[in-house]
């Protein structure tokens, strides 16, 4: 009897003898050692570096390699996320949190798959916001940026009760301020004053205090006219970005706004906002008006056309814009409808535009547009002329970008690569990111028969166009380089 009990506390000595001996290295396989975080932190801080340069290439092969020695660590696919939002690619993101395996925790991914959801919303692509908004909440329903982008998302698709369901969350700080203006917003299709209620519950803060105030006065100039107090929560609910509310409030309206072309305007703008340009030409086009917004129907109608790719409509809408505006045409209307001109090659037309225009405007654009329709001209006389008219110091960035890409593209056109270079080096000082200007330093440097220079700055246009506004042109100017 006594040698099994020796045994048996023979065993519990082994045993335990074991674990000592055993656990440092269990430790040492669920720790990450000093040196491992010590190189993860440097890549990671040289990958931030290399993204304040807009390298975002480099920047991903850097923190692509951090995530192989620490991939438990988010703030890498934190960065590597955050670079595939600003070149406007989602589904890369959310491909790269996909193959991030279960390594990364719960609530890690559901931050991610946030960052992805509110890269689509900004695109306005809302059900793709949907379901990555969704897969954060799956993962940690506690993720309340999540709660909240999803709302938003669901807003913009139509499913308001959906929303409402989420608004009602416990938020704090400005994420609460922003649900109980949204919650306000849709309270407001029913009843009017428990909006305003809603809305004297928080104290708005600096952020939004416009919005708040703005809102407040609208359901502050209500009336008894039903027709009215929907036109102005409509044109509110429109411009702050919310047309479905618009359209969920009027359209039930319709048969009694026959004759209301403020009501009716409101809708058919709320549509063209949402996608729904068949609708909105189907609500605007029979409006009869002598008023002011005669301008604005038209306007909106010239971009459900263009939208829908039938651009001799939107053209004679355009046109009829700009005829009733008269003098008191909108500046943005006009250089709106110059831009399309320009990209359809209607140079013709657009100097037709342009000549109504000077007539109205004396502001710096006027110059800036003659200047860009004569380079697509291929006029050298006039462009010489309306280039020297500009006043640069009076442009802002903006314009100043835009010219010196119009100057520098037509004089290496012209083979004028002094006068290129010049302007090359204003463009520099300006914005050396500037894809516009990387192109033309591509382009110059083919003339120069500088080719590995021409494919260094051809490939830097791709790589810092994150709007699409050069890109096709360096990849055409690789592939014949190539």
């Amino acid at each position: 009897m006594c040698k099994i009990q020796d045994m048996k506390n023979f065993k519990k000595y082994f045993l335990f003898i074991c674990i000592l001996f055993l656990f440092p290295f269990i430790l040492s396989g669920c720790t990450v050692s000093e040196e491992k975080v010590s190189e993860y932190e440097r890549i990671v801080s040289d990958a931030d570096l290399l993204i304040k340069g807009k390298e975002y290439s480099l920047a991903l092969d850097k923190l692509n390699d951090a995530t192989e020695i620490i991939p438990s660590r988010v703030d890498a696919f934190e960065r590597i996320v955050g670079i595939f939002t600003v070149k406007n690619k989602p589904e890369d993101a959310a491909k790269v949190i996909e193959e991030s395996g279960g390594q990364l925790s719960q609530s890690d991914k559901a931050k991610l798959y946030t960052l992805v959801g509110d890269a689509y919303y900004n695109l306005g692509e809302f059900d793709k916001a949907v379901t990555n908004y969704q897969l954060a909440l799956g993962m940690s329903d506690k993720d309340m940026s999540a709660s909240l982008g999803c709302a938003k998302a669901y807003l913009q698709i139509g499913q308001i009760e959906k929303a409402k369901d989420l608004l009602e969350k416990t938020y704090e700080g400005d994420m609460a301020i922003e649900s109980n203006l949204l919650l306000s917003y849709i309270q407001a299709l029913s009843d009017t004053n428990k909006a305003e209620e809603i809305l004297k519950s928080v104290e708005p803060g600096d952020k939004w205090r416009e919005a708040y105030t703005k809102w407040n006065e609208v359901l502050g100039s209500l009336n008894d006219d039903e027709l009215f107090n929907a036109a102005k929560l409509g044109k509110e609910y429109v411009d702050r970005g919310y047309p479905y509310l618009a359209i969920a409030l009027l359209e039930p309206k319709l048969s009694k706004m026959e004759e209301y072309a403020d009501g009716l305007y409101i809708l058919g703008k709320a549509y063209y906002e949402n996608g729904d340009y068949r609708k909105s030409i189907g609500v605007l086009q029979d409006i009869s008006t002598l008023g002011d917004l005669n301008q604005y129907i038209y306007w909106v109608l010239a971009r459900d056309y263009y939208q829908l790719n039938d651009i001799n409509s939107s053209i004679a809408y355009y046109d009829s814009a700009i005829s009733y505006g008269a003098s008191q045409a909108h500046f943005a209307m006009y250089k709106e409808y110059l831009d399309i001109l320009m990209k359809e090659n209607l140079t013709e037309k657009a100097l037709e535009v342009m000549r109504s225009a000077e007539k109205i405007f004396t502001d710096t654009w006027v110059p800036l547009y003659y200047v860009k329709i004569y380079s697509l001209r291929d006029d050298s006389e006039k462009f010489t002329y309306y280039a020297n008219k500009v006043s640069y110091e009076d442009l802002d960035d903006s314009e100043k970008a835009e010219f010196l890409y119009s100057k520098g593209s037509y004089l290496i056109k012209k083979s004028k690569l002094d006068e290129a270079q010049e302007v090359l080096d204003v463009f520099w000082e300006l914005n050396q990111y500037d894809p516009r200007y990387n192109l033309l330093v591509a382009e110059i440097s083919i003339k120069d028969n500088d080719f590995e220079k021409a494919k260094e700055y051809a490939k830097k246009a791709i790589e810092y166009d994150l709007k699409g506004v050069v890109s096709k042109e360096a990849q055409t100017l690789l592939a014949q380089i190539d």
